[in-house]
Parts: structure tokens; sequence; C-alpha cells
């Protein structure tokens, strides 16, 4: 072996420990940031309903106090995240031997289905504004209190996603949206109280009922994707390409056959059979079945479980 050789070799490993000690340090950031995400959720949310309603009331602005039950139903969503983190790390019992991890997708089905509910009841408030056709526009502390709305959401929502999407968190992304909704509705009470002062008094009710169509369709889509992770639907279409790329690099494995994949809160777990040589003995296969599920748990952060079988490939 020459020094060129040896020197690559040396790199190569460097930079495969350098990459292992980046993903450990950015997974931990991460970790902190979710459990931080239910008490920001719910502090900040608090303060925005205590102050939309406030300024609602005094302003005689109907958007605004609509708005800030819509902040209402946020906090709800941030306690969703704190009990599911909660039950998520109990460990696997005799009762529930697969765990807790399910309880992400209970916790996000009952938000979503909140959301729907309050964004009806924003209707309703809309629609009953829009027919008693108001001829007094709200006090301009409302536009001011909806833009500090907007901004404080649009950070929650980016903090809450952010978290979400690096720890699989079904809850965490419902509440992040949630948010982003509350962002929609501010903008409709900017509209409204601005198109007020411009003499159109219908245009904040209208605003905020076009509103609410976005808020239900994005609660809707996040309620029929947790009632699939709970009916065990197929995530092959995420992770099974990623699945393939590590398995076929492992030697003596001749591809899979099946691959079943699926959702256990913040983690996947895998069942594959592989396709071995068939001259092959059992306690050769057992060893290239290990060697799969150690590659699999080692390169693929998300993968907490793997169950591998093996079987002889057709000559």
């Amino acid at each position: 072996m020459n020094m060129k050789t040896t020197m690559m070799r040396m790199m190569n490993t460097m930079s495969m420990v350098n990459d292992k000690m980046i993903m450990t340090i950015d997974k931990t950031k991460c970790e902190r940031c979710g459990e931080r995400v239910g008490f920001i959720g719910i502090g900040t949310n608090l303060v925005m309903v205590i102050i939309k309603l406030v300024v609602g009331v005094t302003s005689g602005s109907h958007a605004c106090i609509a708005d800030g039950l819509h902040s209402g139903s946020n906090i709800i969503t941030a306690f969703a995240i704190l009990i599911s983190q909660k039950l998520t790390k109990k460990s696997s019992n005799d009762k529930f031997p697969f765990g807790y991890g399910k309880v992400e997708f209970v916790a996000a089905g009952f938000t979503s289905l909140f959301i729907i509910t309050a964004a009806i009841s924003l209707i309703t408030m809309s629609i009953d504004q829009l027919l008693r056709a108001p001829q007094h526009s709200p006090h301009i502390s409302a536009l001011f209190v909806a833009i500090v709305s907007i901004i404080t959401n649009e950070m929650l929502f980016r903090y809450m996603r952010c978290a979400g999407t690096r720890l699989k968190s079904q809850t965490m992304l419902a509440n992040a949206w949630a948010n982003r909704a509350d962002c929609f509705s501010s903008m409709a009470v900017v509209v409204g109280v601005i198109g007020s002062k411009m003499g159109l008094h219908n245009l904040d009710p209208i605003c905020a009922i076009v509103v609410v169509g976005v808020i239900i369709k994005v609660s809707a889509d996040i309620m029929i994707h947790s009632v699939k992770a709970l009916m065990d639907s197929s995530v092959n279409d995420i992770y099974g390409d990623e699945i393939t790329a590590v398995v076929s690099k492992i030697e003596n494995v001749k591809g899979i056959s099946q691959l079943k994949t699926r959702h256990i809160g913040q983690k996947i777990w895998a069942e594959l059979n592989i396709l071995v040589d068939p001259d092959s003995t059992i306690v050769q296969g057992e060893t290239i079945a290990s060697r799969v599920k150690k590659a699999l748990t080692e390169q693929i952060r998300d993968i907490e479980r793997v169950v591998v079988h093996f079987e002889p490939a057709r000559k």
C-alpha cells in the first residue's frame, strides 16, 4: 500500500468522523429547539390573544376580535405539542409494545380538527359582519396590532417548521401552519382596516372569508396525513430510494424483493426482504442481514427499528 492510498483513506475517515460529529451537534440542537417549541408557542400566543381582544373591542374591529380567537386556537395546538412530547418519551411496555409514537398523529389530527372548527367560527363572524354592513371604520390601532401579529407569527412559523421538519413531528408542523394561518388572518385585518379608511367597509369580512378557506385547506391536509400515518400507510415514496441506495452498497446483497415502511411518531420502522446468493448458508444470510440492519440504522437518522429477512436470489 503506497503513501498516497494511505493518506486518502485517512482523509476519508476524518471526513466521515467530522460528518457524524456535525450530525450529532445538529440533532442535539434540534432536540433542544423542539423541547422549547410548546412553551414558546403558549407564551407568545397568550400575549397576542390578550392584545388582539382588547384592541379589537376598543377599536371596533370585528376582524381583530376574530383574529384574537384564532390566536387562541394556537394555544391549544401548543398544549398538544407538550402532551405529545411527554408521551412519546415513554418507553414501550407490555401494554404498548410498539411505544407511544403514534400519539403524535392523534394530537396532530385533533389539532387540525380544532383549527377547522375555529375557522368555521371565523367564517360565521365574517359573514355576520358582512350582513350588518358597518358604516364606521375601526381605529388605526387595529392595523398596528395586525402588523405586529404578522411579524410574530411568521417568526413562530419558521421556528416551528424547522424544528418539526428536522424532528419529523407532525404536531409541531401542525402548530407551525396554525401560526402561518394566523398571519393570513392578521393580513385580512390590515386589508380590512385600510379598506374601511378608504370607504370599503365590507372589504375586511370578505378578505377574512377567503383567508379562512386557505386555513381549512391546510388543516385538512394535515388531518389526512395524520389519519394515513395512524393507518400505517407506506412512506416508501420518501425513504424507499435512500434505503435501496444504502442496501445496494452492502457486499453480497443481490437486491431487495420487498420493502415495508411506516411512521412511528418522529421515527421510521422498516421491514425488508433482501436477496442473497442461493448457495449461501443460513449463517451467512444472517450475517449479511445484520450488516444491512446496522448500515440502515447508522446511515439513515430517521430509522429507529429495522427487521431484515433474507431469501435466495434466482439464478
